[in-house]
């Protein structure tokens, strides 16, 4: 792709590169490899690779064309490297992609008159191949606009210049096209990584950070690349908590150009001449391109030299942008939820859409939405239900609430296994003993009290079996938060268990501590509940007298047992669950993941669309400068400072989060700061061009984020709810909270 950007002088196109058994495309944004999203997958595998968004179809020089009645198809079947044996222009018997462009007067390679084929079979195979490239071109990319396209790689001659595809402004086939790897190859730039674990105790991490970086430029050099065109394309700090010192690693990566000769004008000249960079190097049609000479001109430096850094700045102006999704190209055009006797029940699709909904409405907490998201497809897979039911449908005995509890940042190194499942059981075992009654368990277990809290530790694991006659006492499971991985937690369990989920959470978005749950603020009861870790050791609480005892008590065991414990919260009555929940949640974070794939469908701006299903206002669109995390008192903590492009220029917003995104502040030519959003309003970090949530375990230095703030449900509002979830809740007491009333209701899809 870089070769392709250096000899057709398009710094923003499509790349068509078309061997001889596939053709591999890819977008240039600034002349460089557009880069793939957060997460890239390998071989179905989800990796933290940072590569090129690339796809591939089966069609190249090599593939072969069928002919099946009236169908003609080619590929996936290829000839592959026996092309010049088995291509009938060669002398083969076999029809190919090649012998068609060659029978349709391309290209002109081997004997045209030894294409054998039937009456309309050429026609028919350059139709398919036009179609096949149309279809893959539209998947790449991310505006509706029409682009051009720069066809590279000895197949490229299957494609006719002047034909109109859809999505393409018109072709570019430059000179020396079938070796544009090989010019790509020797732009290559050369690298110096750092990657060390450092103590924080004696140095700050500031200047930690600046040695990181000296010593990568070095290396960079040493590697030879040339000083002045050394750049940081990433830092990255992660705080290691099992180790003591606070040691951080850190890991910072220069890249530089290696020396190129220079050349004269005339020599510049020329070369745009024999790539025909004249005609496109403004990315126009021929018709309206620059003369030759104006081009070479533009290139010209002082000394009347241009070296090839000059020209290569001026053919390819570095950037770094992400790429679209790969499930959204599937996504079907008239997809109605599947609603049977009042229960939803959830596809593969509907499970996509929800981990993109619930991951942007969780304002960077809850946990990674990926693995909540892995673990409901597990459940589909084994034939299990996800099944979900109208708040207004519960009509006995209890709901209880499930969640994750720690450090997302946790969770990069450290899966779950059957912590919620444990802590669950333990409540169903309290409620169908009939041995409790708030707040005493009669048995002969050894009860302790301190600091508000009476509980049992290490609750054993055959307090009581429960049966049949049990199943009317707990009647659904509930997400505590509809963010992230703890919107899915309830569907995981809940699908082992054939229990059906309630459309409704507990906040409405995601909150780092226990005392924002609406239940706890509407209601007076805090137990019983139950933590537990993945050894299935459980602590069971019998009393709390506030629920942020309750929350202190918990985050003690939890940062004992790792930063990531699973908690079952007091089980709510079915007659209380509509008044003290956030209702329909479910439907939202569906309806909003739904909307995000259809705008990447539509080739429509996916932040757009976020701005207009949640009524958000867009903060600010730019690139990720600074991260700072560290883990403390079982909480992610930190900042992240993005710096603005484009309208947003000048502007550099800070935010700062606890699990979740709680503040931003505005900077404006260095100026004095301006709050611009904070809790309990959203505060959403999104893929500038993919609308993909970015959670504060996933932020790190350049990746191009949109910044979202959007109205915060009416039940974390109320003069009750500010108690706990204001920004002087959080220690922000300089901050004043402007309430946001433009909150969009939806309904459930149960109901709809």
């Amino acid at each position: 792709m870089r070769g392709a950007a250096y000899l057709s002088g398009l710094l923003n196109a499509v790349v068509c590169d078309i061997g001889g058994t596939s053709t591999d495309i890819g977008a240039l944004v600034s002349g460089f490899p557009r880069e793939s999203s957060t997460h890239i997958k390998v071989g179905e595998v989800r990796t933290n690779f940072r590569m090129p968004d690339v796809m591939s179809i089966a069609l190249g020089g090599g593939s072969i064309v069928n002919c099946t009645g009236k169908t003609v198809t080619v590929g996936p079947l290829s000839v592959s490297y026996r092309l010049p044996v088995e291509a009938q222009v060669f002398g083969g018997s076999t029809l190919t992609a090649t012998d068609v462009a060659v029978a349709a007067g391309f290209y002109e390679l081997g004997d045209r008159s030894k294409v054998k084929a039937a009456e309309g079979v050429i026609d028919a195979a350059l139709e398919e191949i036009h179609a096949m490239i149309e279809a893959l071109i539209d998947k790449m990319k991310l505006s509706a606009g029409d682009i051009p396209v720069v066809l590279v790689g000895g197949g490229s001659i299957l494609i006719d210049q002047n034909r109109s595809v859809k999505g393409v402004s018109y072709f570019v086939r430059p000179q020396h096209f079938d070796v544009a790897n090989a010019v790509g190859a020797a732009l290559s730039q050369v690298s110096g990584t750092v990657d060390l674990v450092a103590s924080l105790v004696e140095t700050s991490r500031s200047a930690a950070l600046e040695s990181a970086r000296q010593q990568a430029v070095r290396l960079a050099v040493e590697a030879g690349a040339t000083p002045e065109s050394v750049q940081i394309v990433q830092i990255e700090d992660i705080p290691l908590t099992y180790l003591p010192g606070s040691a951080t690693r850190i890991k910072v990566k220069a890249v530089g150009d290696l020396p190129r000769l220079s050349a004269s004008l005339a020599v510049v000249e020329e070369l745009l001449k024999e790539c025909n960079l004249a005609a496109v190097i403004t990315d126009l049609p021929r018709s309206q391109s620059p003369s030759s000479s104006a081009a070479a001109n533009d290139c010209v430096e002082g000394n009347g030299l241009v070296t090839a850094r000059t020209l290569d700045t001026l053919l390819v102006e570095k950037a770094v942008v992400k790429a679209t999704a790969a499930s959204s190209a599937a996504l079907p055009a008239d997809w109605t939820p599947t609603v049977i006797d009042g229960e939803w029940l959830l596809s593969e699709h509907d499970v996509e859409c929800i981990a993109i909904g619930a991951g942007i409405m969780g304002c960077g907490g809850g946990g990674n939405p990926y693995i909540g998201k892995l673990g409901a497809l597990h459940q589909l897979k084994l034939g299990r239900r996800l099944r979900v039911i109208s708040p207004d449908s519960v009509t006995g005995g209890n709901v209880c609430i499930v969640l994750f509890m720690g450090a997302p940042l946790v969770c990069i190194e450290k899966l779950f296994s059957s912590e919620i499942q444990s802590a669950f059981e333990a409540v169903k075992e309290i409620l169908c003993s009939g041995q409790y009654s708030y707040p005493n368990l009669e048995s002969d277990l050894d009860v302790k009290k301190e600091n508000g809290v009476k509980y049992i530790e290490n609750f054993p694991r055959d307090f009581y079996k429960c049966s049949e006659k049990d199943n009317d006492v707990v009647t659904a499971l509930m997400p505590a938060e509809i963010g992230g991985l703890n919107s899915f937690m309830p569907l995981v369990v809940a699908a082992e268990l054939d229990l059906p989920v309630v459309d409704a959470d507990g906040m409405g978005r995601a909150f780092p501590e226990l005392q924002m749950f609406t239940p706890f603020i509407y209601r007076d009861q805090y137990a019983p509940s139950c933590v537990s870790d993945e050894n299935g050791v459980r602590e069971v609480v019998l009393q709390a007298d506030t629920p942020k005892e309750l929350e202190n008590h918990y985050r003690a065991i939890c940062v004992n047992q790792g930063c990531m414990s699973g908690v079952c919260l007091t089980p709510i009555p079915a007659e209380e669950v509509c008044r003290v929940t956030v209702k329909y949640s479910m439907s939202r974070a569906w309806r909003l993941g739904q909307a995000v794939m259809e705008a990447r469908v539509n080739h429509r701006h996916p932040v757009d669309t976020i701005m207009e299903h949640e009524n958000a206002v867009l903060l600010i669109a730019g690139k990720i400068v600074d991260v700072q995390r560290r883990i403390t008192g079982g909480f992610t903590r930190g900042h992240v400072d993005v710096e603005g492009f484009g309208e947003h220029d000048g502007h550099l917003l800070h935010v700062e989060f606890q699990n979740e995104y709680l503040i931003a502040t505005m900077q404006t030519g260095g100026k004095t700061s301006e709050v611009k959003a904070c809790v309990p309003n959203l505060i959403m970090m999104v893929d500038t061009d993919t609308g993909e949530p970015v959670n504060t375990d996933e932020v790190r230095y350049g990746l191009r984020v949109s910044v979202l703030s959007a109205a915060s449900a009416p039940q974390i509002r109320t003069p009750e709810a500010l108690k706990v979830v204001s920004p002087q809740a959080f220690g922000y007491n300089h901050v004043e909270y402007v309430e946001r009333t433009d909150y969009v209701e939806y309904g459930s899809v149960v109901q709809t």
